[in-house]
């Protein structure tokens, strides 16, 4: 481990530091960037990636190799005032240990540097025992940590006072995780709770299990123990912790393939997961097992919102089970469903999910059924199954085929009536095609599009798709329908005109512009404007003279029949009256001749 004699380094840079040329101290233009971004404060999402290859990211990231001036990169890391978020996914292996010690000096004397990330053992070695300033919210480490590692690490958590700690893929032993663990006793504010990939087994639990009932965490929302070696046993050793914190809003479990239906059936009955918003036991194969026991324990949830069920060999019975459980006990609740790889759902199932999405106090606005072999078959039955739903507003699917495509496309704008059109799904806004593969279609990526502005959507996709309104079926209003009909026409003009959408690339421009485009690529012979909201404009015109003439043209027809029909009733009521009066007569001559 590096040993840091503070400030020497820093002297030399200093002295240097506006005559430097990144040119000569970087290996490349890319790395020469990204240091003239430190120096400026000027980098993307203030986040900062170290690694040793050169394979692409989203966020700016530093590759270093020999030519790279390690200890000048320490430095201008040291000196940024925006930097927050460091990742060292590599640590110099070298024989300089000066450049090495002044790169670590660098992160040593950051003190913007909120979150750090560790994929290095040797990065974590020679960093985590000196970075101990009061800034540090949240510490995650992605690297196997030996038994003196996670000593060094204890002793440094008695600084920290951090809001996330996340461990994974870290190969503990059973005493280095008690040695960690029990160190957590001092991080009064954590509030998120990650341990992952380290097959913590019963011993674990107990000692986890033991810190939460001694620590009592107020603060702790959030607790993720995916994909370790939790059985029966372990899981029934952690509720008396996970009832001690009381403000507990997020529990994962997935991955811990020993736990069976006898574990669920002891979580469902505690009580502090009735507070649960959100619940994973995703890979759990024995789910299948338990499923009548999580329906059973739906009702003693009172809040949740995120339910989490991948990879756990549900089919078409159980999902049938499922659904009608969460739309009788958690429809106006849930937000997110996660199903995918469930492989064993076939069109059938999902389209007994209609029991919860046509549900009218369904508010699920997430719906996940990725690496589910999207068959045509099967995008109608979940376009059927969304009917009439008005609250999902994001859809993750395996790209179904060109016939699948269009089952969407006609959940989205019904094109057969203009009652059928105003009556499509105008919720959805996303499709994510999970995987590799082309993206949405134009066609239906449009009307997601316009989904965004639910407000004006039927009337624009009325517009669209309608170029003719049979005015016949609006007659049985008669007169009373012309006020109503200019009204929607006005309103329509004022939407085309005044409202706003925000294009591809970020730029506001007019709703009418996407009604423009559309009738443009449709039929461009008929609308002689460039501009696309003067063609919907032009278009919208039209109908409404259109609409109008055969509205006023039948109105005559309307008028004379309404009079017939008032004289008729009028000389009915006339020979009734007569003939009530000829009927008295007649009975008054009667009775005067009998006397």
């Amino acid at each position: 481990m590096i040993q840091l004699e503070k400030g020497r380094q820093s002297c030399y840079h200093d002295k240097r530091a506006q005559d430097v040329q990144l040119s000569e101290i970087t290996s490349n233009s890319e790395n020469a960037t990204v240091i003239r971004k430190l120096r400026t404060n000027d980098l993307k999402e203030k986040q900062l990636i170290i690694k040793d290859d050169d394979r692409f990211e989203l966020n700016d990231y530093i590759s270093i190799n020999q030519d790279d001036d390690l200890g000048w990169l320490g430095y201008f890391i040291g000196k940024s005032e925006t930097l927050q978020k460091l990742t060292l996914c590599c640590w110099p292996d070298r024989k300089e240990r000066v450049d090495a010690a002044a790169f670590a000096e660098g992160i040593y004397c950051n003190q913007p540097i909120q979150r750090l990330e560790f994929y290095s053992s040797a990065a974590f070695q020679n960093v985590i025992s000196c970075r101990n300033n009061g800034n540090l919210t949240d510490l995650s480490l992605c690297c196997n940590i030996g038994g003196e590692d996670a000593r060094s690490l204890a002793l440094a958590l008695g600084g920290m006072s951090l809001k996330l700690f996340h461990l994974e893929h870290n190969s503990l032993d059973s005493d280095s995780f008690d040695t960690i663990i029990k160190a957590l006793i001092s991080q009064k504010q954590l509030e998120r709770l990650h341990v992952m990939f380290n097959a913590i087994d019963r011993r674990g639990c107990e000692t986890l299990s033991d810190l939460l009932v001694s620590w009592r965490p107020q603060n702790l929302r959030e607790l993720v123990l995916g994909h370790n070696h939790i059985n029966d046993e372990g899981l029934r050793c952690l509720i008396p912790g996970i009832s001690e914190c009381c403000n507990l809003r997020w529990l994962g479990l997935t991955g811990n393939e020993f736990v069976t239906s006898a574990g669920l059936r002891s979580l469902f009955e505690e009580a502090a997961i009735r507070n649960l918003n959100g619940l994973s036991l995703g890979h759990i194969l024995n789910i299948t097992e338990g499923l009548d026991h999580l329906v059973w324990g739906l009702p003693n949830f009172q809040a949740l919102q995120y339910l989490e069920l991948e990879d756990a060999d549900i089919d078409d019975t159980e999902l049938q089970t499922l659904s009608t459980g969460i739309a009788t006990y958690l429809s106006s609740d849930l937000r997110e469903l996660d199903l995918s790889d469930n492989p064993l759902i076939t069109a059938g199932g999902l389209r007994s999910l209609s029991t919860l999405l046509q549900s009218e106090s369904c508010c699920l606005e997430v719906l996940r059924l990725h690496n589910m072999d999207i068959t045509d078959e099967k995008a109608s039955a979940l376009a059927d199954a969304l009917v009439g739903n008005t609250s999902l507003e994001k859809l993750v699917i395996n790209e179904p085929t060109s016939s699948g495509w269009s089952a969407f496309s006609r959940l989205l704008c019904d094109t057969s009536s203009i009652s059928n059109t105003h009556c499509s799904n105008h919720t959805l806004t996303q499709i994510h095609c999970y995987g590799y593969g082309e993206e949405v279609p134009s066609s239906v990526e449009r009307y997601l599009e316009m989904n965004k502005y639910q407000e004006h959507v039927a009337t624009t996709k009325i517009l669209m798709h309608h170029p003719v309104f049979n005015m016949e079926t609006f007659f049985q209003w008669k007169l009373k329908f012309l006020p109503v009909l200019m009204a929607w026409f006005h309103e329509a003009m004022s939407v085309l005109i005044l409202e706003e959408v925000t294009d591809g690339e970020g730029y506001r421009i007019p709703f009418g512009y996407l009604v423009g485009e559309f009738l443009s690529e449709c039929d461009t012979s008929k609308l002689e404007s460039v501009d696309h909201v003067s063609q919907a404009c032009d278009v919208l015109l039209t109908r409404k003279l259109s609409s109008v003439y055969q509205f006023v043209r039948a109105m005559p027809l309307l008028v004379v029949d309404g009079y017939c029909s008032q004289d008729l009733t009028r000389g009915s009521r006339k020979r009734k009256r007569i003939l009530q009066q000829s009927r008295k007569m007649s009975n008054g001559r009667k009775r005067s001749c009998s006397f």
